[in-house]
């Protein structure tokens, strides 16, 4: 649950039980990096779990948005705003049995947002398709995003842009 909670989630399988961990392990937040100069209004923020939508939050554009995201799940996030190209973002909290958490691991995410007028240059999938996907790294014991995937996307949409596909 996002309220402090540990949810303990059994699966019943023929041979054992298995306890899923589902405590809140992620202090997830955003906001828009300013490089839209007229921007302003709000924005909305969906949560999807298992893509599901279960939290909606509807912000003014300079402010950011937080959540708190629970252990061993499948995330999505969805900013939108009038007018623009909606971004998403996919989080697996997925962590070890041996992670010790002391804390709420922390992650920000930063972004603008594209007019929607410039969705013609672009191909359905990248713009469908997150912008950053997000996991816990065992090496620097943080959630950081794939970057070579995000590159990746970014480059793909640049060449679109600018060549046209």
């Amino acid at each position: 649950m996002l309220f402090g909670f540990a949810n303990l989630h059994a699966q019943n399988n023929k041979k054992k039980t298995t306890i899923i961990d589902t405590s809140e392990c992620l202090d997830f937040t955003g906001s828009f990096d300013g490089t839209v100069k007229d921007f302003d209004g709000t924005y909305t923020v969906k949560l999807y779990l298992d893509n599901k939508l279960i939290t909606t939050q509807m912000l003014k554009v300079k402010k950011k948005f937080a959540l708190v995201l629970n252990k061993n799940s499948l995330y999505t996030v969805k900013v939108e705003k009038d007018g623009y190209i909606p971004k998403t973002v996919s989080i697996n909290t997925t962590l070890s049995d041996k992670v010790e958490m002391t804390d709420l691991y922390r992650f920000h995410f930063e972004t603008n947002l594209l007019s929607n007028d410039l969705s013609v240059h672009f191909d359905d999938d990248d713009i469908d398709f997150p912008v950053a996907l997000v996991s816990f790294g065992k090496r620097c014991d943080c959630f950081e995003f794939n970057k070579e995937y995000t590159e990746s996307l970014i480059h793909r949409m640049v060449n679109d842009l600018m060549f046209g596909g």
